[in-house]
Protein backbone atom coordinates (compact mmCIF):
# COMPACT_ATOMS: atom_id res chain seq x y z
CA UNK A 1 0.00 0.00 0.00
CA UNK A 2 3.19 2.37 0.29
CA UNK A 3 3.13 2.52 -3.39
CA UNK A 4 -0.48 3.56 -2.91
CA UNK A 5 0.18 5.90 -0.29
CA UNK A 6 3.01 7.90 -2.80
CA UNK A 7 0.90 8.10 -5.74
CA UNK A 8 -1.89 9.63 -3.51
CA UNK A 9 0.90 12.09 -1.89
CA UNK A 10 2.27 12.84 -5.31
CA UNK A 11 -1.22 14.03 -6.76
CA UNK A 12 -2.16 15.68 -4.20
CA UNK A 13 1.25 17.71 -4.00
CA UNK A 14 0.07 18.46 -7.99
CA UNK A 15 -3.31 19.71 -6.94
CA UNK A 16 -2.06 21.90 -4.45
CA UNK A 17 0.91 23.22 -6.97
CA UNK A 18 -1.93 23.75 -9.50
CA UNK A 19 -4.30 25.66 -7.18
CA UNK A 20 -1.49 27.99 -5.59
CA UNK A 21 -0.53 28.80 -9.51
CA UNK A 22 -4.64 29.41 -11.00
CA UNK A 23 -5.21 31.54 -7.67
CA UNK A 24 -1.73 33.27 -8.37
CA UNK A 25 -2.81 34.44 -11.65
CA UNK A 26 -4.68 37.14 -13.54
CA UNK A 27 -8.28 36.43 -12.72
CA UNK A 28 -10.75 34.09 -15.29
CA UNK A 29 -12.97 33.36 -17.53
CA UNK A 30 -10.15 34.34 -20.08
CA UNK A 31 -11.18 34.93 -23.64
CA UNK A 32 -9.43 36.22 -26.81
CA UNK A 33 -9.39 39.43 -28.20
CA UNK A 34 -11.34 40.31 -31.62
CA UNK A 35 -8.34 39.23 -33.93
CA UNK A 36 -7.45 35.97 -31.30
CA UNK A 37 -4.08 37.37 -30.97
CA UNK A 38 -4.12 38.06 -27.32
CA UNK A 39 -5.26 36.47 -24.52
CA UNK A 40 -7.35 38.90 -21.89
CA UNK A 41 -8.61 38.31 -17.91
CA UNK A 42 -11.73 38.71 -16.91
CA UNK A 43 -10.68 42.44 -16.65
CA UNK A 44 -9.76 42.88 -19.42
CA UNK A 45 -6.00 42.90 -19.03
CA UNK A 46 -3.40 40.61 -21.53
CA UNK A 47 -2.28 38.05 -19.85
CA UNK A 48 -0.11 36.66 -23.03
CA UNK A 49 -0.22 37.96 -26.49
CA UNK A 50 0.62 35.14 -29.46
CA UNK A 51 2.70 37.59 -31.40
CA UNK A 52 5.44 35.10 -32.05
CA UNK A 53 3.08 33.25 -33.73
CA UNK A 54 0.78 33.56 -37.26
CA UNK A 55 -2.36 32.55 -38.48
CA UNK A 56 -4.26 29.90 -37.98
CA UNK A 57 -1.25 28.25 -34.95
CA UNK A 58 -1.93 32.10 -33.19
CA UNK A 59 -5.35 32.10 -32.91
CA UNK A 60 -5.20 28.09 -32.24
CA UNK A 61 -2.98 28.93 -29.48
CA UNK A 62 -4.66 32.33 -27.74
CA UNK A 63 -7.70 29.74 -27.74
CA UNK A 64 -6.45 27.19 -25.89
CA UNK A 65 -4.56 29.53 -23.13
CA UNK A 66 -7.96 31.34 -22.79
CA UNK A 67 -9.47 27.51 -22.69
CA UNK A 68 -7.41 26.84 -19.38
CA UNK A 69 -7.54 29.45 -17.77
CA UNK A 70 -7.49 29.81 -13.79
CA UNK A 71 -11.29 29.43 -13.02
CA UNK A 72 -11.13 25.96 -15.02
CA UNK A 73 -7.96 24.90 -13.30
CA UNK A 74 -9.53 25.44 -9.83
CA UNK A 75 -12.81 24.09 -11.32
CA UNK A 76 -10.61 20.94 -12.43
CA UNK A 77 -8.67 20.54 -9.41
CA UNK A 78 -11.65 20.32 -7.16
CA UNK A 79 -12.94 17.44 -9.17
CA UNK A 80 -9.82 15.64 -9.17
CA UNK A 81 -9.45 16.25 -5.02
CA UNK A 82 -13.25 14.68 -5.53
CA UNK A 83 -12.20 11.41 -7.64
CA UNK A 84 -9.45 10.97 -5.38
CA UNK A 85 -11.15 10.63 -2.18
CA UNK A 86 -13.99 8.11 -4.22
CA UNK A 87 -11.32 6.33 -5.36
CA UNK A 88 -10.17 5.83 -1.73
CA UNK A 89 -13.70 5.45 -0.08
CA UNK A 90 -13.72 1.69 -2.45
CA UNK A 91 -11.64 -0.19 0.21
CA UNK A 92 -14.39 0.38 2.18
CA UNK A 93 -16.87 -1.67 0.02
CA UNK A 94 -16.76 -5.15 -0.64
CA UNK A 95 -15.07 -4.41 -4.49
CA UNK A 96 -14.56 -1.81 -6.25
CA UNK A 97 -15.69 -2.50 -9.94
CA UNK A 98 -12.56 -3.31 -12.45
CA UNK A 99 -13.82 0.23 -14.13
CA UNK A 100 -11.85 1.99 -11.06
CA UNK A 101 -8.67 0.00 -11.79
CA UNK A 102 -5.65 2.44 -12.18
CA UNK A 103 -7.74 5.26 -12.26
CA UNK A 104 -5.19 7.23 -9.62
CA UNK A 105 -2.16 6.17 -12.51
CA UNK A 106 -4.06 7.74 -14.84
CA UNK A 107 -4.69 11.25 -12.78
CA UNK A 108 -0.96 11.21 -12.26
CA UNK A 109 -0.71 10.67 -16.48
CA UNK A 110 -0.46 14.34 -17.32
CA UNK A 111 2.42 15.50 -13.98
CA UNK A 112 4.44 12.03 -16.11
CA UNK A 113 7.32 14.99 -16.86
CA UNK A 114 7.41 16.09 -13.14
CA UNK A 115 10.71 14.73 -11.40
CA UNK A 116 8.74 13.06 -8.58
CA UNK A 117 6.92 10.61 -10.91
CA UNK A 118 7.46 7.14 -10.69
CA UNK A 119 7.58 4.94 -13.64
CA UNK A 120 5.84 2.32 -11.86
CA UNK A 121 2.76 4.42 -11.85
CA UNK A 122 2.23 3.86 -15.51
CA UNK A 123 -0.56 2.70 -16.12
Amino acid sequence: MQGMDDLVQFLRDRLVEDQREAAAASPGPWHVDAEADEVLAVDDIVVAEGFALSGRQLRATTRHIARHDPARVLREVEAKRQLIDWVLRWPMRPAPPSSVDGVLERLALPYSDHPDYQDTWRP
